[in-house]
C-alpha cells in the first residue's frame, strides 16, 4: 500500500503516491455536493490538490496518525472523508457562498437570497452584495450595448466568446436586457413578483423569466463582485 509507504518513508514514497492517488481524487471530487461549483471544470482539480496538500502537511502527520491508530479506518473510506471535507471547505470559501447565521440559511448568492423574505433589515454585507450585483449587471448591459453598436447581428457570438458563456445568455441580454435592471431593482428592494409586474406593466410570468435569466447569467459569468470585461 503506497499510503503506508509514505507513513514509513516520507518523501521517498510521496511522488509515487501522488501519481497513483491523483486520478482517484479527481474522480471522487466530481461527485461532491458543492452546488453550482460542480459546473466548474477546475473544481475537481482544486479539491484534489487540497487533499494532497492535507496529506503532505506537517511531515505527513495525517498519514502517520492514520497508521499509528490501534484500529485504523479503511483507507478508501478515509480518503473519501478527506475529499468531502476538502470539497465543503472549497465551496464555503467561494465568494458567492454565504454561511448559515442566525438570520439566514447557508446557500448561494442569488436574487432570491439577496432579498429579505421576512422584512428584517439586511446586514451591511448583503446590502453591498446587492449593490455589486447591480453594478455588475449595469456594466454587462453597457458592454452588450457597445457590442451591438460595433458588431450588429454578430454581437451575440462576440459576447459569448468574450465572456466564455453559452450564446443563450448573450442572446437574452440582447433581446431582454432592457428589462433586467428595472426588474432587478424592484426585486432587490423587496417587491413581490405581482408588484413588480404591476409597476412595469408586464405579466408576472415575464418577471419570473427575467429573474431566472439574471440568476443564470450571474452563474454563467461566475459573478463574484468583479466587473465584467
Amino acid at each position: 500500500m503506497q499510503l503506508r509507504a509514505v507513513a514509513e518513508q516520507g518523501d521517498l514514497a510521496w511522488g509515487s503516491l501522488q501519481v497513483l492517488l491523483h486520478p482517484e481524487l479527481i474522480r471522487l471530487s466530481r461527485f461532491q455536493p458543492i452546488g453550482r461549483l460542480r459546473k466548474d471544470v477546475d473544481a475537481p482539480h482544486e479539491i484534489a490538490t487540497r487533499v494532497l496538500a492535507r496529506l503532505h502537511a506537517n511531515d505527513y502527520r495525517a498519514v502517520k496518525k492514520l497508521f499509528a491508530a490501534d484500529k485504523p479506518p479503511e483507507v478508501g473510506a478515509w480518503i473519501r472523508v478527506l475529499v468531502r471535507s476538502a470539497a465543503i471547505d472549497f465551496m464555503r470559501e467561494h465568494t458567492d457562498y454565504v454561511r448559515r447565521s442566525t438570520t439566514r440559511e447557508a446557500g448561494w448568492i442569488s436574487l432570491h437570497s439577496l432579498v429579505s423574505s421576512d422584512g428584517a433589515a439586511l446586514d451591511n454585507s448583503l446590502v453591498e452584495k446587492q449593490r455589486e450585483v447591480e453594478r455588475f449587471l449595469t456594466q454587462a448591459l453597457e458592454v452588450t450595448r457597445k457590442a451591438l453598436d460595433e458588431h450588429g447581428d454578430d454581437a451575440v457570438s462576440v459576447l459569448a466568446i468574450a465572456w466564455k458563456i453559452e450564446p443563450l445568455h448573450a442572446r437574452r441580454l440582447v433581446k431582454k436586457g432592457a428589462q433586467y435592471l428595472p426588474v432587478l431593482r424592484l426585486v432587490l428592494a423587496g417587491s413581490s413578483y405581482p408588484e413588480v409586474a404591476a409597476a412595469l406593466e408586464v405579466t408576472r410570468r415575464e418577471v419570473e423569466l427575467i429573474v431566472s435569466y439574471v440568476e443564470e447569467f450571474l452563474v454563467a459569468r461566475r459573478f463574484s463582485g468583479e466587473p465584467p470585461r
